[in-house]
């Protein structure tokens, strides 16, 4: 009797202390925007806390009724970093986008760009790629993955990077 009872809790402990890859996907699920800025982990959801798209009417160079954008923002106001996404509503496909600085001659039909409100430094986006792995037209989510990189303010090709954005992941609503 006692040797039963030695191997059940004995198995029970094994069990119970078997950790699983799936443990960070599990956790990864719980953001709407994943990613590694310069190596440090990145988890957020929109400012509102949900995987909702936010409003793109402060930017007329991607209006409203023809872009969704697509916000994580990790942090509060002050002190916050937060990664935007702009997706053209016709262009909601499944593909691979590169993307690149903000010209203003030719709206682009993807767009990515970093805000880091922990120092003073307007980042601008050196280069990038979105992905759009999966498109459910039923629930209108909207699920893919990116990376980009930014420097100090400038286009210039020859100024330092200053933050590379990789292993990004986002899945949002798109309408």
């Amino acid at each position: 009797m006692k040797i039963r009872f030695t191997l059940l809790i004995i198995a029970m402990l094994a069990i119970l202390s078997c950790s699983s890859d799936d443990d960070d996907t599990t956790e990864n699920s719980n953001y709407a925007m994943t990613a590694k800025i310069n190596g440090e982990d990145f988890k957020a959801n929109n400012p509102f806390g949900n995987n909702e798209p936010s409003s793109t009417t402060i930017f007329n160079y991607f209006p409203e009724e023809d872009f969704v954008l697509l916000i994580g923002r990790q942090g509060g106001l002050v002190g916050a970093r937060e990664i935007k996404i702009w997706l053209k509503k016709s262009d909601i496909v499944v593909g691979t986008y590169e993307t690149g600085p903000e010209i203003f001659d030719t709206t682009p039909s993807h767009f990515i760009d970093f805000l880091d409100l922990t120092n003073e430094i307007d980042e601008s986006t050196r280069n990038g790629t979105i992905e759009i792995t999966e498109v459910n037209t039923s629930t209108k989510i909207v699920t893919g993955t990116f990376s980009f990189t930014t420097a100090d303010g400038t286009s210039d090709p020859s100024s330092p990077i200053d933050f590379n954005i990789t292993e990004g992941t986002f899945t949002y609503m798109y309408e």
